[in-house]
């Protein structure tokens, strides 16, 4: 299957993958909040089929992504895959599976479970029983600009609750 994914890092300043346009994905996933960043954002790391990546979707209003109801989500397209799980959790210990790695000092992992795309919809099996599913809806092209990274281009959607 990886052969047919598009395979766009997240530092390629020409191309991204739209969420939209992907076919049918499932695996796992984790929440990274930033302690550096706006306390109600999140960073979604979904497993990119076989591939070694994640997919990266930073969730503007993540209290809102968890009442299932609709909320903007950029596509920072893929990140290596180890990074899922390099992170702290809550009361500061790695991550089990993060083999002692932090990608960044500051990145909490606050929730995982299993995710499964089938577009138009996305679905998020959380550990913990929350079943939350959303309508995927492209919004716009984005010219970015990362401190870090430098210039880049997003795509953004609309993810809408379905009850």
């Amino acid at each position: 299957m990886s052969e047919k994914l598009p395979i766009v890092l997240g530092t390629d300043p020409k191309r991204t993958i739209r969420l939209d346009l992907l076919p049918p994905l499932k695996g796992a996933f984790t929440v990274h909040l930033h302690l550096s960043e706006k306390k109600d954002n999140a960073h979604l790391k979904l497993e990119y089929g076989d591939t070694p990546y994640c997919l990266s979707l930073y969730v503007f209003n993540y209290p809102r992504f968890l009442q299932n109801r609709t909320v903007r989500v950029r596509s920072y397209d893929l990140w290596e895959k180890w990074i899922m799980y390099a992170a702290r959790l809550p009361d500061g210990r790695p991550h089990p599976k993060s083999g002692g790695k932090l990608y960044r000092p500051d990145a909490v992992i606050v929730g995982e479970g299993s995710y499964e795309l089938e577009n138009p919809f996305i679905s998020f099996a959380y550990d913990d029983g929350t079943l939350l599913t959303f309508r995927i809806e492209f919004y716009r092209y984005l010219k970015y600009y990362s401190p870090k990274y430098g210039e880049s281009f997003r795509s953004e959607y609309w993810f809408i609750g379905i009850d």
